[in-house]
């Protein structure tokens, strides 16, 4: 009960601001997106060297806001440029260390880059869109990003309580031993539901098969999100990816689900709403 008290009191504290950020768009959107991903970012190469791989934390760090700026600015020949050449930055640069698991070391120093801010870039170009493929809807981009927020902090929050209070069932102990198949069944409903209420109560009016698509999937595989953020804090001997949010653990924790399913929202966004 504790965990969950301090895990409510974060969200009455974080929830405000996420939301005032979000309806504000534009650079406030990108200035939320920026703070999660830089943020999670470290945390994902800090979780690395507590298992004695050292990826280059600085380059991977800046590669990843010259990308987010990228894509917010439109830039996308420079978004190219600045992997490229960053590529080429990390591969000379690891040649002059005295660690010798280069192929490790550049491996998760990359792998850092894709995992979280080339995802998160697709949310933020995702909310832009959506304004411009429902223009006779105020605020479409808003208010279909927040639902997306919802539905995965619902998922969320339906495998936490009745995963603790019905779970008997392991759902994958090799990479979470306190998750449940029961848990992960009512995540799997909540956020079915929330979309399901969003198109009921005109909030985001994709109709019901759009809507029950959506909430299929995004109930679906944000949970693999959160196991695959898991599993790398089981690789790299953690408990929770930072400290930064009592009861919740650090970003990455909290956001683990979003930044997974940030891709494959554009792509359902594209092809099933473009």
């Amino acid at each position: 009960m504790k965990e969950f008290l301090k895990r409510v009191a974060v969200a009455v504290f974080g929830i405000p601001i996420i939301v005032y950020l979000t309806y504000r768009g534009g650079w406030f959107w990108f200035a939320l997106i920026l703070i999660i991903s830089t943020v999670g970012h470290w945390e994902f190469y800090r979780m690395q060297k507590q298992n004695n791989r050292y990826p280059q934390d600085i380059t991977g760090l800046l590669i990843g806001i010259l990308v987010l700026l990228g894509v917010q600015t439109g830039k996308w020949l420079e978004v190219g440029l600045v992997l490229a050449f960053g590529l080429m930055f990390i591969l000379a640069v690891e040649m002059w260390r005295k660690d010798l698991k280069a192929g490790i070391n550049i491996g998760i120093t990359i792998l850092g880059i894709i995992y979280i801010p080339i995802f998160l870039s697709c949310l933020l170009y995702v909310r832009s869109y959506i304004d411009s493929l429902f223009p006779a809807l105020p605020k479409a981009g808003f208010k279909f990003v927040m639902t997306i927020m919802v539905c995965i902090w619902v998922v969320d929050t339906f495998a936490y309580i009745f995963g603790s209070l019905l779970g008997k069932h392991k759902l994958f102990i090799k990479v979470s031993p306190n998750k449940s198949i029961e848990g992960a069944i009512f995540g799997f409903i909540g956020g079915v539901l929330i979309f399901i209420a969003a198109d009921q109560l005109e909030i985001v009016p994709l109709g019901n098969s759009l809507s029950l698509i959506f909430g299929i999937i995004l109930g679906s595989v944000s949970q693999i999100g959160d196991l695959v953020e898991s599993w790398f804090k089981r690789d790299g001997n953690a408990k929770d990816s930072s400290a930064i949010f009592p009861g919740q653990g650090g970003m990455l924790d909290i956001f683990d689900g979003l930044i997974y399913t940030s891709p494959l929202v554009l792509i359902m966004t594209y092809l099933l709403l473009g």
